[in-house]
C-alpha cells in the first residue's frame, strides 16, 4: 500500500474572513448616482448591492481583478456627476470616498464598477478586504461542493416578502449552472451526477 502524501507545510490554509461591515453610498453610472448598500455575504461568495427599490446585482467575488480607492479609483467624468459631488471645488474631499471594483472573464475584457460612500476612508477597508478574498487560493481552488453552495447562498439571498425562494430564480441559475458547473469544477464527464445532486438537494429541502 502507497503511503497517504502529506500535506504541504502551512496547509490546510485558513477560509478567508469575511469582515461585517456594509457600505453605505451610490453606484456612479454613466451619469447618474444611485444610492446603493455594498455588502459581501457571510460565505465571501458574491460582492453585492442592493438599491432602494430592493433590487439586488451580484458580483461573483472569482470574477474580480482588481480593487482601487482614493486617487487610483476612476471617478465621473460627466458634468453632471461633478457637480452633485461639488468635485471642482478646491476643499472637496471626494476621492477619500471613492472605491472601483474591476471584474471581467479575464484582464482584458474587463468592467469597472464604481462606489463613493458617505463617509471618508471606507472604501480603503473595502478594497483591501474585497482583494484579499478574490485572491485567497481557497477561492479559486475550491472544492466542487462549493459550487452547489454558491448557488444555494445566491437563492436565499433573493427571498420574495413571504420569505420564499422564487421558481424563476431557480430555473434560471439551474440552467446555466448545470451545464456549467461540471467543467468549471473540473469534473467534465460528470453532468448527471451534478444534475442529479442538485435536484436531491432541492428535494430534500435543502433550499
Amino acid at each position: 500500500m502507497c503511503p497517504s502524501p502529506q500535506p504541504a507545510p502551512g496547509w490546510p490554509l485558513p477560509l478567508p474572513k469575511v469582515e461585517h461591515y456594509i457600505f453605505p453610498g451610490s453606484r456612479l453610472e454613466t451619469a447618474v448616482a444611485s444610492p446603493v448598500i455594498l455588502r459581501v455575504d457571510p460565505k465571501g461568495y458574491y460582492l453585492y448591492w442592493t438599491y432602494q427599490s430592493k433590487e439586488m446585482e451580484f458580483l461573483d467575488i472569482t470574477s474580480i481583478r482588481d480593487t482601487r480607492f482614493g486617487k487610483f479609483a476612476k471617478i465621473p467624468k460627466s458634468q453632471k456627476l461633478r457637480d452633485v459631488f461639488n468635485m471642482d471645488f478646491p476643499d472637496n474631499h471626494f476621492l477619500l470616498k471613492t472605491l472601483t471594483v474591476v471584474s471581467g472573464p479575464d484582464m482584458v475584457d474587463l468592467t469597472f464598477h464604481n462606489f463613493v460612500s458617505y463617509k471618508e476612508n471606507v472604501g480603503k477597508d473595502w478594497a483591501e478586504d474585497v482583494l484579499a478574498l478574490a485572491k485567497h487560493p481557497l477561492t479559486t481552488n475550491a472544492p466542487r461542493s462549493t459550487f452547489l453552495d454558491k448557488i444555494l447562498v445566491k437563492l436565499k439571498m433573493q427571498l420574495t416578502p413571504e420569505g420564499k425562494i422564487p421558481v424563476k430564480n431557480v430555473c434560471h441559475l439551474a440552467k446555466g449552472k448545470v451545464s456549467s458547473s461540471p467543467p468549471a469544477a473540473h469534473s467534465p464527464n460528470s453532468h448527471s451526477h451534478e444534475r442529479t445532486t442538485w435536484l436531491r438537494m432541492m428535494e430534500s429541502g435543502t433550499v
